[in-house]
């Protein structure tokens, strides 16, 4: 008989709940107790390893056990089949003796029936030898037989304490894979919610920088002041002070005449043309490769189109020039230089009413290069003059 190491129907797990992750834990504390409990899966597995190992030893055992007692059982039916051949010839000469009425006619007739005092001797002792042959030999069977049912009642008490350990063991190898696969089930789905916490922990930090940012771009904003173009030129603020009573009247006049605006647009401001630099250049020739392409709000490379940060942005990484998204941002990442020191690459920058709203890049000779509800394109400074912040000058 062969032991049948599989458990019958197989292995019924009951539902794994999901692990409980406290409303506190971090990402790194889940992936700490995700290693605990794989360090016990390993753990697990290796006593499985273990435990199969032994598992196979008793195997070898109880197969040796089992062909001990085959042996045993083969024996036991020869052992019967050679009782009953000997019982059968026991029978007749028994029948033969009764024939005779008794032992003593048997032996009668032996002396009656010798020829000489030695064949007397011989038959008498024959006969006694035969009798006691017979009865030896069944002596010695009944003790074969009884032996050989003590050695299968051993092989027989062995194979139910060999029985029972097997049971023992599989019962410990089926909790033994029951707890593994708890701790598998827990392990996954602390994986996936580990997976959930540190999505959750990125949109937190996203969420905090972008409200950081908006915040210092506030800040900006109320710091920004709304310049105008009589404002504007910074290196003739001190000239102004001695025409300040003919300024009043002229701007009096001015609005009395209902002209502001036209007088803003009208008024220029001296500025510089002095040579860029070699990055400047690079930037200048990439963003002019643009020229005439669409105005695309947001947009910062070819394959979106520009904003007008986005063109500065791009333009000058193309020459190998870190620079922030937007035109507040690039605003503040650059160096505040008078109109009449601004030079062939600089940023110029503008606003509408609040806070930095647009920028360009400046060519000389009173133009820029922009990215504008028109398009990308070329223009003077002339009527910009009235939005006008000021310079910048990448570091």
């Amino acid at each position: 008989m062969v032991l049948a190491l599989a458990l019958a129907g197989g292995l019924l797990f009951n539902t794994v709940q999901p692990t409980e992750v406290h409303a506190e834990e971090t990402s790194q504390q889940m992936i700490d107790k995700k290693a605990k409990i794989d360090t016990e899966v390993k753990k697990l597995q290796e006593e499985l390893t273990n435990l199969q190992k032994e598992i196979d030893e008793k195997v070898k055992v109880f197969n040796k056990v089992q062909a001990d007692i085959k042996e045993v059982d083969t024996n036991i039916v020869d052992t019967k089949k050679r009782i009953e051949q000997r019982s059968t010839i026991l029978s007749e000469r028994m029948a033969a003796y009764q024939a005779q009425d008794n032992t003593v006619g048997i032996y009668l007739s032996a002396v009656l029936e010798s020829k000489s005092f030695a064949d007397l001797m011989d038959r008498v002792v024959a006969v006694k030898t035969l009798m006691d042959a017979d009865q030896e030999l069944v002596d010695q069977q009944e003790a074969d037989k009884a032996n050989l049912e003590k050695q299968k009642a051993i092989l027989d008490e062995k194979q139910k304490e060999l029985q029972k350990q097997f049971q023992e063991l599989q019962q410990k190898e089926s909790e033994m894979e029951v707890k593994k696969a708890e701790n598998e089930a827990k392990s996954l789905a602390l994986k996936a919610q580990i997976a959930t916490k540190q999505e959750e922990e990125r949109l937190e930090a996203e969420r905090k920088a972008a409200e950081e940012e908006a915040a210092r771009l506030r800040a900006l904003q109320a710091a920004t002041p709304v310049v105008q173009a009589t404002n504007n030129n910074g290196d003739n603020g001190n000239t102004n002070n001695t025409n300040n009573t003919n300024n009043t009247n002229n701007t009096n006049n001015a609005s009395n005449n209902g002209n502001d605006a036209n007088n803003v647009k009208s008024q220029k401001i001296v500025v510089g043309s002095g040579t860029g630099t070699a990055s400047s250049g690079d930037a200048i020739s990439t963003a002019k490769q643009f020229l005439g392409r669409s105005y695309v709000w947001g947009g910062s490379n070819p394959s979106t189109g520009f904003d007008c940060s986005g063109l500065v942005q791009w333009s000058y990484s193309q020459a190998g020039v870190s620079l922030p998204r937007t035109a507040s941002q690039q605003y503040l990442a650059t160096q505040r230089i008078s109109a009449s020191e601004a030079r062939v690459g600089d940023l110029v920058f503008f606003s509408y009413g609040s806070g930095v709203a647009h920028v360009g890049i400046y060519l000389g000779n009173n133009t820029m290069i922009d990215a504008q509800n028109n398009g990308v394109v070329i223009e003077s400074l002339d009527w910009w003059n009235q939005y006008l912040v000021g310079f910048g000058r990448i570091q």
